[in-house]
């Protein structure tokens, strides 16, 4: 599959990708996928002291959709609450992206990934 537009952009230089410093502040984590499957993504969100997600962090491996994905979620949802991050599904991320709808299985990944962080994330606070 060939990414265009957006997609292509995020994948070629992604955004926001690694981890937190551990002294960075309140971390929520979570992972999803499996190396074996094709495809394991870990997403870390960072609280900020207005109740808002001050920034995420990814690591991918992966096909170039769930790169793609993960960017521009991190992207995407820095700044924003944790009840407005929530409402990125798998079917939207790829409409916003332009991705087909064959991706939505590798989006899913992505998805389920940052659902876990923000669940972690709300647990510690």
């Amino acid at each position: 599959m060939v990414l265009q537009g957006m997609a292509r952009t995020h994948f070629e230089a992604p955004r926001h990708a690694g981890r937190f410093d551990p002294a960075a502040g309140v971390v929520g984590r979570g992972c999803a996928g499996h190396v074996q499957s094709g495809i394991e993504v870990e997403f870390q969100v960072l609280a900020s002291t207005e109740g808002r997600l001050g920034a995420a962090r990814w690591l991918c491996l992966g096909p170039p959709e769930a790169i793609a994905a993960a960017s521009w979620l991190s992207d995407t949802v820095a700044g924003s609450t944790p009840e407005g991050a929530a409402g990125w599904t798998a079917p939207a991320i790829c409409d916003a992206l332009a991705l087909p709808a064959q991706a939505v299985s590798v989006v899913l990944v992505v998805e389920d990934a940052f659902r876990h962080a923000l669940a972690d994330l709300e647990r510690q606070l």
